[in-house]
């Protein structure tokens, strides 16, 4: 008889649209991931999530995703616990993962671990009400059995924060993000004096996502007479509807894009560097871990788990997140081009560690007595 494995994901489908089925993120993907790696490894696989109706669908042919209908946002926090709580309890399955780790509490099924995707709580909002949400997160590692963390920034907020961490410290494991190896393969580009200088931007348009770090810079280098060619990479927009809502740029040749997954790996191989300038709530990102896989260096900012993946001077640069250091870094690379071709060569050798057949050894190493008592 089949084991089964529990995927809560909070954030799973749209919660207005849930039936349009999973939306395209970070942390979607990794459970999405997880559940094809369960899945492999001889489990059936059920994820749930909250929309604004109560839903059953089909995800192909080897998952289903129930949906619950409980407030949007921290308001059904407690209600979502419970409800994913008493599923698990109907149905006893052999192991629940818990995407959303706060979700872990007040209610956890006993036979759990947890996703740990970065913290979120860094950015300019009310402390008192992350001082609220800190105090249950820390209820909520106690209830699982494990915490697979994609970043070292979460295990030392643990350890700076909490006077229990030392009781707790070995649920903790870091198992960095990961990019597929067989869609981003490395490509080395050479860039020459003479090149039109690319500068990739897969990132949402949200302030958090330091988008406008990345158009002042863009700005103040063509300032300075650099031929530059900025590319965003977006969902959201077309460049007319780009150009609309963000009149600022019109007089700028920008190329926003809508490559499919399997698409984006040309963009970040062409690209002179990739830009992660996040201002806050950032793991160990995707996107900057495709880039190096494919062979463009990456200039991050030092927020969040970057500096786990990025080794300054070597695959990119680490910078504080405001829009001169940026300038500065990006120019220097442009008159040092050599110094630049380097850190893509680089890339190669640290690529492998990146790869998502890594990760799945080390998940699977990790949970393995998880697995085995269930």
């Amino acid at each position: 008889m089949k084991r089964t494995i529990v995927i809560e994901s909070m954030y799973l489908v749209n919660y207005n649209n849930p039936a349009k089925g999973v939306s395209i993120g970070g942390s979607q993907r990794y459970g999405i991931d997880l559940g094809k790696l369960f899945y492999k490894n001889g489990y059936n696989v059920i994820y749930v999530t909250k929309g604004n109706k109560k839903l059953i669908i089909n995800h192909g042919d080897w998952a289903k995703i129930h949906v619950f209908d409980v407030p949007f946002g921290t308001k059904g926090w407690v209600q979502y616990s419970k409800e994913v709580f008493n599923f698990c309890n109907r149905i006893k399955p052999d192991l629940v993962c818990y995407s959303d780790l706060q979700i872990a509490w007040p209610y956890c099924y006993e036979k759990s671990f947890a996703l740990q995707h970065g913290i979120a709580w860094d950015g300019p909002n009310n402390h008192f009400i992350n001082s609220i949400k800190n105090y249950f997160l820390k209820k909520a590692i106690k209830n699982v059995q494990k915490i697979i963390c994609v970043d070292t920034n979460f295990i030392n907020w643990c350890r700076v924060i909490d006077a229990k961490y030392p009781y707790y410290k070995d649920k903790l494991v870091y198992i960095p993000n990961y990019a597929e190896e067989e869609i981003f393969k490395y490509s080395y580009k050479e860039y020459k004096s003479s090149d039109k200088i690319k500068l990739f931007f897969p990132r949402r348009l949200v302030r958090h996502r330091g988008f406008t770090i990345f158009m002042e810079m863009c700005i103040e280098l063509l300032k300075r007479g650099y031929d530059i060619y900025p590319v965003l990479a977006i969902e959201e927009f077309r460049r007319d509807e780009f150009i609309n809502l963000y009149p600022q740029y019109k007089s700028m040749e920008v190329d926003v894009v809508h490559p499919k997954f399997d698409e984006i790996a040309q963009y970040y191989s062409d690209a002179f560097l990739t830009f992660v300038p996040s201002l806050w709530s950032e793991g160990t990102s995707l996107s900057a871990i495709e880039s190096i896989s494919s062979g463009c260096p990456v200039i991050a900012s030092d927020v969040g788990g970057l500096g786990n993946i990025i080794i300054p001077h070597f695959n990119g640069m680490l910078l504080p997140p405001s829009v001169e250091p940026f300038t500065n870094v990006v120019e220097h690379l442009i008159n040092n081009i050599e110094k630049r071709n380097i850190m893509a060569q680089n890339c190669r050798h640290v690529r492998k560690y990146l790869g998502k057949s890594r990760w799945e050894s080390d998940i699977m190493l990790v949970l393995d007595d998880l697995m085995i008592k269930s």
